[in-house]
């Protein structure tokens, strides 16, 4: 992915305006299916290329049943494509706000621990000083 996305405070203030209610079950639904961690391990391992179903198997390390079956609910709501080439299936990213969306909330992940061991460090430094 070699594109750059800017997103404005005016588009996300139009978004919360414009969002009809019979979105949001729409939006909390792509919610539901990232919260799956392994559905997560799957996506970041197609951010890479596209990838055959054994592929991801290894790299993730679990059942091919297993990831299958994340793999068949992803397809379906739109998340990952898959194409047949002779006995194999290759899997890739369908839509790449996706992984846009997955950066940013890892990174405010991460951001917010950084401020509460800083708060930590802080406390336990007025505790000890």
């Amino acid at each position: 992915m070699s594109k750059t996305v800017s997103i404005s405070e005016e588009e996300v203030k139009r978004w919360n305006l414009n969002m009809p209610d019979e979105m949001l079950e729409a939006v909390s639904n792509r919610f539901k299916l990232l919260s799956e961690p392994m559905r997560l391990k799957i996506l970041r391992v197609l951010c890479e290329n596209e990838r055959t179903v054994q592929e991801i198997v290894n790299a993730v390390q679990a059942s091919q049943a297993n990831i299958s079956k994340h793999l068949a609910l992803m397809h379906d709501n739109g998340v990952v494509n898959r194409r047949k080439e002779g006995l194999k299936c290759y899997y890739r990213i369908a839509d790449d706000s996706i992984i846009y969306a997955c950066f940013l909330i890892s990174k405010s992940v991460v951001e917010n621990l950084q401020d509460r061991l800083s708060w930590v460090q802080k406390v336990n430094s007025n505790m000890n000083g």
